[in-house]
């Protein structure tokens, strides 16, 4: 048994020669331990790292994490120094092992490893490493320094090379995070040719522009899975046929102690300047380590930059580096070994950064904003022969009450008198022609949107007709789900049938069906609705990686934007209409998920950059990549939904419930409310602010800079800017719980102090004086209906314009159409007759 002792770092700077004794553990305190000529140990209550020293130095290292009252290897880091230069004998890759250990006490640090060794021409080189443990945090940082006596050619100088699962979970991971280009769930396999063709599948060092998030990690724990043996082309851990494969081939990790997940990562500034000139340390991200053959996750940075020397997923430069004499250069990494889920990493580096980037100024006061896009409806996408609008420029047209009901609240808020006129009349004209060509139900329609769905009439009205158009829609999904609650991959072309296995389902197979079932549950009170919408939350989370929203031309397993906008959209609303808090947090979880997707550092003088959103991590029919080309519609999408959870977040506590989603970011309601706001103004950068393609903006962009066609409605930007600023066109939803039923109150107009009287209920409504708001009501049937006071007139016919209340006795539902005369007005209803039951 070894002697154990201690040694103190509140010695300041003194030299250690000797390898590492069992040190106490502490909760907080730094500490390291030393024997002459074997390991040093430092730690911390987070994680430990172990060095250990060979005859010729120290040549690697342990990094462990905290696991109840114990330690368990996590990873390993090796070797501490390895150079690749070129020498007069060719090309050369050898390590430099320290011989001595530096330890320091001093606000965090810890660990010096310096050594000066000669290459085989005889030059003197100097590699210095420090490595600095956060005193309460799961961090530590990490320092490399290199320069040699006479100038060098370098391939590669290897900082951080971490193998994540070495001692532990080998091969097997249960998460893997490298934003903008590979999130992976289980056994997936990094750079696999699944979404891409196989000349773009290498994803192992990329360009720099590709990254969304400079930050590597891999999650492993009890549940780690390793590859099977021979995964088929579209093997997908969470995808529904091979759930139940992996559980019956049980491939858990049989070697590990972990007793709970632990993620480790690597994250660095892409802008650091390591030579005082170049920016971009190269990455290099393997998972599992099909790179050298080994069974771990490699995690690395090296030097020189990629694509300046290093050749896009090389190994090191293809142009080398010239080393100046006596120059020093550096590589600042920090090192993560935090508990929980991947996001655990993500949660570290914005601590660790200071938060969440502040957006971009906007380009233009919100005034002017509203000008850009009116321009853009009332011309750039308007036909003035047919009378309709288009989705992109020069698409065909056709009516959109989205566009009609933006312009609508337009023409209550916009400053200047003639703007107003000119929405207004535009919205009549609009309203006149859907009517004659498609009647009220028409209004509902969502032609040309990505976002708005049914405001119109809850906005102008035709209400009751409107909505009882949407049954015919409600059944036929209803119809079509699945007993198990899921929807599956049917392919609408033999293109499409390409992308993925018929019969198969993933979150964007079911996210924005249910969300259209959920959505009408919560305007209507619909206990059918309600029902289905609930079961399809229930098999959706089976799933882990939003995959699949956008299966009309990207592969269906490939992680995907836009699924997770539509499984936050669907879980908010089943939260809204049940109250559940189990659908508000798995809301969260897919809202966390969808972080990854987003630019959250930029190059400086590039404005699209800064919270630009990459689509999927993937590919069009898997030849056209969409890495670092960011698409901000599908953000756009993300963001809104992001904003109704952000509000909600303000006056819901999230509380713990049984779900099996994993949440690891700990986001403030202002947090996400930042992220509404990043997203937004890079949509606003990317938008045309003049001239033929005033108020579109591109589909896609290159470079951050170029914008590429088509060119779309700025139906997205619009609606995320009018939310910003208070102006949100959402449908409203109020419910009050009752003994016996609940009472579903949904408008147009904001909905305030909904409240039970002894014979009925009250609530106020406030909106534009002068405007007419409408209203549905499930849950009572009324004897009279009071507003301000005075009694509202009943209609026979289903109220439209006029003010009045209308009982519509097959759906059991109160349609009011209430004036204000100011903005607010207050409605009491009298309870009649109960109604009859919706369920």
């Amino acid at each position: 048994m070894r002697t154990a002792l201690l040694v103190s770092l509140a010695l300041a700077l003194s030299t250690i020669s000797g390898p590492a004794q069992t040190p106490r553990e502490t909760a907080a305190a730094l500490s390291a331990s030393t024997e002459p000529h074997r390991d040093v140990v430092i730690q911390n209550g987070r994680m430990k790292l172990e060095f250990f020293r060979e005859l010729d130095g120290f040549a690697y290292a342990k990094v462990l994490a905290r696991q109840g009252s114990g330690w368990t290897q996590v990873a390993g880091w090796r070797p501490l120094f390895r150079i690749v230069s070129d020498t007069r004998s060719g090309e050369r890759a050898w390590e430099i092992r320290p011989h001595e250990a530096r330890l320091a006490k001093a606000a965090g640090q810890s660990a010096e490893f310096v050594q000066t060794t000669r290459d085989t021409d005889g030059v003197e080189w100097e590699a210095r490493l420090r490595v600095n443990l956060e005193p309460d945090r799961p961090v530590a940082r990490l320092h490399y320094e290199w320069k040699a006596t006479q100038p060098r050619q370098v391939r590669a100088l290897l900082g951080p090379n971490i193998y994540v699962g070495d001692g532990a979970t080998g091969e097997a991971k249960t998460w893997g995070l490298f934003p903008g280009l590979e999130f992976l769930f289980g056994a997936e396999q990094s750079s696999n040719p699944r979404d891409f063709a196989p000349n773009l599948a290498d994803r192992r060092t990329p360009h720099p522009h590709k990254i969304t998030i400079p930050l590597m990690a891999v999650t492993i724990g009890p549940d780690s899975q390793s590859p099977p043996e021979k995964p088929s082309r579209f093997f997908t851990p969470d995808s529904f046929k091979d759930q139940p494969l992996l559980a019956d081939a049980n491939l858990k990790s049989r070697t590990s102690n972990l007793k709970s997940n632990v993620t480790v990562g690597l994250w660095w500034d892409p802008l650091q300047r390591w030579d005082g000139e170049h920016a971009f340390p190269s990455a290099r991200f393997s998972s599992p380590n099909l790179d050298e053959g080994m069974a771990n996750h490699r995690l690395a940075l090296f030097l020189p930059s990629t694509p300046d020397f290093v050749a896009e997923n090389a190994g090191s430069a293809n142009k080398p580096y010239e080393l100046p004499a006596n120059k020093t250069v550096t590589l600042d990494a920090c090192l993560v070994v935090a508990p929980g889920p991947i996001n655990g990493a993500l949660r570290e580096y914005f601590l660790d950064t200071g938060g969440l980037p502040k957006p971009n100024p906007w380009p233009r006061s919100f005034q002017n904003e509203l000008d850009v896009c009116r321009a853009g409806l009332l011309k750039t996408l308007w036909n003035e022969k047919t009378e309709r609008w288009s989705h992109c420029i020069g698409w065909a047209g056709s009516h959109a009450p989205g566009f009609a009901a933006l312009l609508w609240l337009d023409s209550q808020i916009a400053e200047n008198a003639e703007a107003t006129r000119q929405s207004r009349k535009r919205v009549e004209l609009a309203a006149q022609n859907m009517l004659r060509d498609g009647g009220p139900g028409s209004l509902t329609s969502q032609a040309n949107c990505h976002i708005m769905q049914w405001e119109f009439p809850f906005l102008y009205g035709y209400l009751p007709e409107a909505m009882a158009s949407l049954e015919p829609q409600i059944k036929s999904l209803i119809q079509s789900q699945q007993p198990d609650g899921g929807w599956r991959y049917e392919p609408g072309n033999e293109q499409q049938a390409g992308l993925g296995q018929v019969g198969d389902s993933v979150l964007g197979t079911c996210a924005n069906r249910a969300a259209t079932l959920l959505r009408y549950a919560r305007i209507t009170g619909d206990a059918t609705a309600l029902a289905a919408g609930e079961k399809a939350l229930r098999f959706m989370e089976a799933f882990r990686v939003p995959r699949g929203g956008q299966t009309w031309e990207c592969p269906m397993y490939e992680p995907d934007i836009l699924a997770a906008a539509y499984a936050i959209r669907a879980y908010h609303d089943g939260f809204r209409a049940t109250g559940n808090p189990r659908w508000l947090r798995d809301a969260v979880y897919w809202a966390e998920n969808g972080v990854p997707f987003i630019y959250l550092w930029s190059l400086p003088d590039k404005p699209m950059m800064l919270g630009a959103t990459i689509p999927v991590f993937g590919s069009t029919f898997y030849t056209h990549s969409w890495l670092a080309m960011p698409v901000q519609w599908c953000g756009l999408v993300y963001a809104y939904h992001v904003f109704h959870l952000a509000r909600e977040l303000e006056h819901s506590p999230l509380p713990k419930t049984d779900s099996p989603l994993p949440l690891g970011l700990n986001f403030s309601p202002a947090d996400w409310r930042r992220i509404v706001e990043l997203i937004t103004v890079s949509g606003m950068h990317q938008q045309f602010a003049d001239g033929d393609r005033i108020g579109a903006y591109p589909d896609s962009i290159s470079q951050f800079e170029k914008r590429n066609p088509a060119f779309i409605n700025p139906e997205d930007i619009l609606v995320n800017a009018l939310a910003l600023q208070g102006f949100d066109p959402d449908v409203k939803t109020t419910r009050l719980r009752r003994a016996d039923n609940t009472i579903v109150v949904s408008s147009g107009a904001e909905i305030e102090n909904l409240e039970a009287t002894s014979n009925g209920i009250r609530f106020k409504l406030k909106f534009f004086p002068g405007e007419p708001s409408h209203s549905l009501i499930a849950g009572l049937k009324p004897k009279q209906v009071l507003v301000d006071g005075r009694p509202l007139p009943r209609s026979v016919d289903p109220v439209r314009h006029e003010p009045g209340w209308w009982w519509d006795q097959t759906r059991q539902r109160t349609y009011l159409t209430v004036p204000h005369e100011k903005k607010s007005a207050s409605v009491e209803i009298t309870e009649g007759a109960a109604p009859a039951r919706n369920d």
